[in-house]
Order: C-alpha cells, then sequence, then structure tokens
C-alpha cells in the first residue's frame, strides 16, 4: 500500500494520508479491510475525494445501506439519497454524547461512514471511543448493574412526530417497522400519538474477541431529559431510573478516554459501530457540513 499510515490513537484507529495526486481507489481492497479489522477505525485523509467518489468508495466494503427511519433525529438527504444523509442536520450545532449509532433498536448498523464536505471554523469534533475499554475502566458495581438489568427506551411521539420519524402516514408500516425491531407499539386511538419501548442490554459481546463492550444510548437520551425533553427516555426494564452516579461515572469515563477526530476537508471516516462509540463536540459557526452512511460489512466481520 504505497500511502502513509499512523495511528489515530495509542489504542485505535488508523490514518491513511494520501496526496492530492493520488486515488483512494487504487489502494488495495483487501489491505483497507485487514487494517480496518486491526484497528476498528480507519481515516483517510487527502485523497482528493468528492460526494460521489464517497458514495463509490463505500460500496466497495458495504451492502445493506439504510435509510435512518425510526432514528432519534431528524436528517437530510443529501442529493435525494436517502442511504446519504446529514448528520442531525449540519447546522445543529450542539454537543452529541457518547453512543453506539441506533442501539435503541434490533437492527443496527455494523459500519459508519463519515464524509467532510465542509470542516467547522473551530471546534465541532467527532469523538470516537472503545466500547471495551470504556468497560474496562467502569466500577465493578456499574458493570454488575448492566449485568443483571436490562435497558428500555421509551419513545412518546403525537402523530406529527412519528410520521416525520418513521417516514409514513401509515400506521401499519409504522406496525411492521416495529415488529422488524422488536420493538413493541402502543397506539392512542383517539390523537394517533405512539408509544413504542424496546429492551436490550446496555453491554454487547465483542464480534471477534470474547470480552463485554460497553455500547448503547444511554447519555444522549439522559441528556435530552435533562433538557426536558420527554419524548425519548431510557429506564431499566422495571421502569426504574439509572442512578444520578452511575451516569455520573458514565460521563467521566467516556470523557477521559473518547479521542476527537478534528476534520479536515474530504476526510473519510469508516468505524466498526459494533465496538466503538462515537459523538460530537458542540460549534458555533455554520459550516460544519459532514455526511454519513449507515451500512453492514461486505465483507467477513
Amino acid at each position: 500500500m504505497k500511502t502513509q499510515i499512523a495511528p489515530v490513537s495509542e489504542k485505535f484507529g488508523t490514518l491513511l494520508l494520501g496526496t492530492k495526486c493520488s486515488s483512494i481507489f487504487s489502494l488495495d481492497r483487501d489491505e483497507v479491510i485487514d487494517l480496518f479489522k486491526s484497528s476498528n477505525l480507519l481515516l483517510f485523509r487527502s485523497f482528493n475525494v468528492n460526494t460521489d467518489k464517497f458514495k463509490a468508495f463505500t460500496e466497495l466494503f458495504s451492502t445493506n445501506f439504510m435509510a435512518y427511519i425510526g432514528g432519534a433525529y431528524n436528517r437530510e438527504m443529501i442529493k435525494g439519497d436517502k442511504t446519504l444523509l446529514s448528520v442531525t442536520g449540519h447546522r445543529l450545532s450542539f454537543a452529541v454524547p457518547p453512543h453506539g449509532e441506533m442501539y435503541y433498536k434490533k437492527n443496527k448498523p455494523q459500519l459508519i461512514w463519515f464524509y467532510c464536505a465542509t470542516p467547522p471554523l473551530k471546534d465541532g469534533e467527532t469523538t470516537v471511543g472503545d466500547g471495551a475499554e470504556i468497560y474496562e475502566e467502569l466500577s465493578s458495581s456499574t458493570k454488575k448493574l448492566f449485568s443483571t438489568k436490562r435497558l428500555k427506551y421509551i419513545r412518546n411521539y403525537p402523530k406529527a412526530i412519528w410520521k416525520e420519524i418513521y417516514q409514513t402516514d401509515d400506521l401499519r408500516v409504522v406496525k411492521k417497522i416495529c415488529d422488524e425491531e422488536d420493538i413493541s407499539l402502543r397506539v392512542d386511538q383517539e390523537t394517533y400519538a405512539i408509544a413504542t419501548e424496546y429492551l436490550c442490554s446496555a453491554v454487547v459481546q465483542s464480534r471477534r474477541e470474547s470480552h463485554p463492550i460497553f455500547i448503547n444510548n444511554i447519555l444522549p437520551v439522559v441528556e435530552q431529559e435533562l433538557q426536558g425533553k420527554e419524548a425519548s427516555l431510557v429506564r431499566f426494564e422495571d421502569n426504574s431510573k439509572i442512578p444520578d452516579a452511575v451516569i455520573d461515572e458514565l460521563k467521566e469515563v467516556t470523557d477521559r478516554l473518547m479521542k476527537p477526530i478534528q476534520w479536515q476537508t474530504g476526510d473519510i471516516l469508516m468505524i466498526d459501530n459494533t465496538r466503538l462509540l462515537h459523538g460530537r463536540r458542540s460549534f458555533s459557526d455554520n459550516q460544519r457540513d459532514i455526511y454519513v452512511r449507515l451500512c453492514n460489512a461486505a465483507f467477513p466481520f
């Protein structure tokens, strides 16, 4: 591979640095896959790509590109493509706490691809962290708590909102989506508001090694509730709240272990969504324009 290679961090991630004259399509596919499997994150930089090249490159390694149906936010389609999306709307500048992508439903993407069309003028880094390392840093009492109690993700949406979230006005379609995702659905027959619940563990087993991975959507949902937004909640299966001390511990550990990716124009970031958490630091300008594709791996994974 005639490309400069360097670590992104001490624990995970590899930077592949090209030049304006080098083509990202000249990279050896098998070598890229091997690097990804060994480091769980690849950052492709200085390959002079654009949106169309980003799409074509992701399709060399991925399959089952997903539309963002049933997601936590409304995301803008890019060029009319339901599988090419802005990240929570590129004009929304709030910080996003560490999380796994779509861990509030059964069928989650294995891979996340990001593309930097325009970097922010300042701040706005994407943060990434290893769920295995995060798990190891948790206290024994917190590990025990999450091993004995499952999470319950709860959503309450009026009709105007669920039509946007599920991209349909047909409750039969919503019911089919929920059934496929192991999500329970209740409908208020008077207002057509809906309530959904999804049960899962906060910890999963690594796909390739025999150790636990802390990866879920606890922190973003808790943050929304702290802001007074109760459309989306996270509780334990018995409806008890996650203790404040545990939330504080999760924030301390993730704040310490998450690593920032400072965006440059044309960057492509490939993330293992079965192991790495990601988030976003806040920013104050309206320049940041990052696209995302959610999919599964088109190689043994």
